[in-house]
């Protein structure tokens, strides 16, 4: 049977443990953190998303990635992906634009630093390959522009997040709530937002190119009524789990903790022996 949305979302933020560990009860449990969903569609609301909104395609399918330029979001790997995709799908040439939106990231490290020297060369790559006079499959911008991302996952018709490894990411939770193109989520199996979200998306193996080309070929021409189905669902996920949520269950189980404690130091005290 396929998982509800509140199924996959409750038993994300449940995972715990518990153990006497030097004779002192001590629990460890997940609490996978999330959007602030009302502050997310304030911005979707803006004039500045507007705008922006305005000036990106209005026909064609986008592809949309919205990342920091950390070697662990393997950017250059999806590049490669979606030139395979269009070598192997030529029907799609003039069709679809990936638009990568990255803000460069922890440039005094060198590696880091290397990594965005490759990127845009990956980029180039591809559009000197199959770019025209009035088609340019990447449209790479850096930048760090909130309104600008907002606006992209408003209009976009895939998000790719292909990442190698990410302990969350926030983009794949953002974009399910805005989008108004029944998006399909394109999501890594190495994401933690995978645990929650991969039921409702199309999962990528972040180091096999040719299973993320084929993966992005079915995001791109999925049936319109699958594709309005899984964003629902993932949408209601996040809405369901999300940062309130996320805040009032650590809390409740702090306080069920500390009441816990107070009730075996009441009732493992040691009574007193009485003078002789």
């Amino acid at each position: 049977m396929r998982p509800t949305a509140a199924s996959c979302a409750s038993s994300a933020a449940s995972t715990s443990s518990r153990d006497a560990v030097g004779g002192r009860l001590v629990q460890a449990r997940s609490y996978p953190i999330s959007i602030d969903v009302a502050a997310l569609e304030d911005v979707a609301a803006s004039p500045e998303t507007a705008a922006y909104l305005a000036q990106l395609p209005a026909t064609g399918q986008l592809l949309l990635r919205v990342d920091r330029t950390d070697p662990s979001k393997n950017i250059v790997r999806g590049f490669t992906a979606f030139e395979l995709m269009l070598s192997e799908h030529p029907e799609l040439h003039g069709q679809v634009v990936f638009l990568a939106l990255l803000q460069p990231s922890r440039q005094d490290v060198p590696e880091y630093a290397s990594h965005l020297t490759q990127i845009g060369p990956a980029a180039a790559h591809v559009n000197a390959r199959f770019g025209t006079g009035s088609w340019q499959p990447v449209d790479l911008r850096l930048a760090s522009d909130l309104p600008l991302a907002v606006a992209a996952y408003r209009r976009c018709d895939v998000l790719v997040v292909n990442a190698v490894a990410d302990g969350m990411n926030l983009v794949a939770k953002e974009a399910v709530i805005v989008n108004e193109h029944d998006m399909v989520l394109a999501l890594s199996e190495s994401t933690g937002a995978h645990g929650e979200l991969g039921s409702f998306a199309v999962t990528l193996h972040p180091f096999d190119v040719a299973q993320q080309a084929d993966a992005l070929h079915q995001a791109l021409t999925m049936p319109q009524q699958q594709r309005t189905e899984l964003l629902r669902a993932a949408a209601e996920a996040v809405r369901h789990n999300d940062a309130q949520r996320w805040l009032t269950i650590q809390l409740t189980d702090l306080a069920s903790i500390a009441t816990h404690t107070e009730h075996t130091a009441t009732t493992t005290s040691v009574p007193v022996p009485p003078r002789r």
